[in-house]
């Protein structure tokens, strides 16, 4: 088999988990939009979980939310509290379970590291940045969102 095609499977295990973590948590599937190859970081979103991941592949997965998407969850969700610790949380929350449930897929070869949040523009401390990231963009109740795949080795 070819690289080309481990990374378009690879990648596609993403699509899959981002599309069932919506689904499952806020009841209605996300719409997703082309996925892209960027060049450069992305300019993240009001929240932003990371996740570092090792063995085999080496980087870290990030999702990225706008306010508006993560409130609207919360409120989905049965959520009352909107502050800035509850949309931190929730964005570690679901990178967590987007980048766990790809392990089924890469099994022992995706080592995953706990997950933390931000609303700063920068990388967390530790984080490196890849020469290239798979970027995959969506809307959830018209609210936007990314998920980025930065793997560098």
């Amino acid at each position: 088999m070819s690289p080309a095609v481990s990374v378009e499977r690879d990648a596609g295990v993403f699509v899959d988990m981002v599309a069932r973590c919506f689904e499952v948590s806020g009841g209605v599937a996300p719409e997703l939009t082309p996925a892209s190859l960027e060049w450069s970081m992305p300019e993240p979103l009001d929240t932003t979980g990371y996740m570092a991941v090792s063995g085999n592949l080496h980087g870290w997965i990030a999702l990225s939310l706008s306010d508006e998407l993560a409130i609207a969850l919360l409120e989905v969700m049965g959520e009352t509290q909107h502050d800035e610790t509850a949309l931190l949380d929730l964005t570690a929350e679901l990178t967590g379970v987007i980048t766990s449930n790809a392990r089924e897929h890469f099994g022992a070869r995706l080592q995953v590291l706990p997950p933390q949040s931000t609303r700063t523009r920068g990388l967390p401390p530790g984080f490196v940045a890849p020469p290239i990231f798979f970027k995959l963009p969506f809307h959830w109740r018209g609210d936007e969102a990314f998920l980025l795949v930065a793997f560098y080795s």
